[in-house]
């Protein structure tokens, strides 16, 4: 798998990732209710819009996330069905129902409690419990959607490494069982990218408002990025591919020359092998045609025991000439 392949199913993931949070104005009747009246008593004013939305803040971020406003709103009310609008001081003993007296903590805790005002330990309880709940929310918003970007990883990356391979296979480079093989490999891989991506992207933004906002303003920029390294990989791996072939064809262009040039050489080596011979055998003709001739049969003796010497350095024979055998020449003296 490319790092090409990799950064484009982490674009492509990352873009179609939607996190929103609960806004005042996009929950149901009965959630906002909870807001402005929670933990007031009947015959008190009821909170102001902004105190309202300073309630919905105190909600764990992760806990009110969703992918649309209705998501949003299930979730919060989803959370507070189990709430009472706690205060650090009781009514009994002066508390306000400012935002800042309030803390949102199970029902049965607060009723336990009665009208005794909230501990430092307690606060403090309730503080660590409000981190948990945003990270155990956070986490589960980032597995539910780790799927749809496992699938958006694959369909980014199975194209185009099955066009890689593929190719490979045109090229004579692999098989076309081990291309099989490649391609599922890069897809496991990019499905794994997408995943991971989008589970670690939503986690984020679920947990962190600003993060969540940044994400969405990006998200087209995101997207286009993830589709033009699609576009400029298509076209890469087409520009490798006639790459390749082009080396592979000036490889086999270069292996002929040289092998042309191999069968030249050689067939010089033989031709001056050759003149040498004929140079030698016309030294040699020379000789033999200008020795001088004696008379008589001492003469013609002589000659033979000069061709028989001329015959032998040319390395001929027995097998070549009787006339070299070791005992011809004493036989021939006695038949003379």
């Amino acid at each position: 798998m490319s790092d090409e392949q990799e950064r484009n199913s982490a674009f492509n993931a990352a873009a179609n990732i939607n996190v929103q949070h609960a806004q005042l104005q996009d929950l149901s009747l009965s959630a906002a209710r909870r807001l402005y009246k929670g933990g007031i008593r009947p015959g008190d004013r009821i909170r102001t819009r902004m105190q309202a939305q300073e309630m919905l803040d105190k909600i764990p971020p992760s806990q009110r996330a969703g992918i649309d406003s209705k998501s949003t709103d299930v979730n919060t009310q989803k959370y507070l069905s189990d709430k009472h609008a706690s205060h650090i001081k009781p009514h009994s003993k002066g508390g306000s129902n400012d935002p800042k007296n309030i803390k949102w903590e199970n029902a049965k805790d607060n009723l336990a409690r009665g009208d005794k005002p909230m501990t430092s330990q307690e606060q403090m309880r309730l503080d660590a419990k409000w981190h948990f709940d945003n990270l155990t929310g956070a986490v589960k918003a980032g597995v539910k959607v780790a799927p749809l970007g496992a699938a958006i990883g694959v369909a980014t990356t199975a194209p185009f490494s099955l066009l890689t391979n593929a190719l490979r296979v045109v090229r004579g480079e692999i098989s076309a069982q081990e291309a099989a093989i490649e391609t599922l490999k890069d897809t496991v891989k990019g499905g794994t990218v997408g995943g991971v991506t989008a589970f670690v992207t939503t986690t984020v933004a679920a947990a962190c408002p600003p993060i969540a906002i940044a994400l969405t303003a990006a998200a087209p920029v995101l997207a286009v990025v993830g589709t033009a390294g699609m576009v400029y990989e298509f076209f890469k791996i087409l520009d490798d591919h006639k790459k390749t072939v082009k080396i592979y064809y000036e490889s086999l262009t270069q292996q002929e020359l040289e092998r042309l040039q191999a069968i030249e050489n050689e067939l010089i080596y033989e031709h001056h092998k050759n003149l040498e011979f004929l140079s030698e055998a016309e030294a040699i003709n020379q000789e033999i045609t200008n020795r001088p001739i004696a008379p008589g049969i001492e003469g013609a003796m002589q000659r033979l025991h000069e061709s028989v010497a001329i015959a032998k350095s040319l390395g001929l024979t027995s097998a070549d000439s009787k006339l070299l055998g070791s005992s011809q020449l004493p036989h021939l003296f006695t038949e003379q």
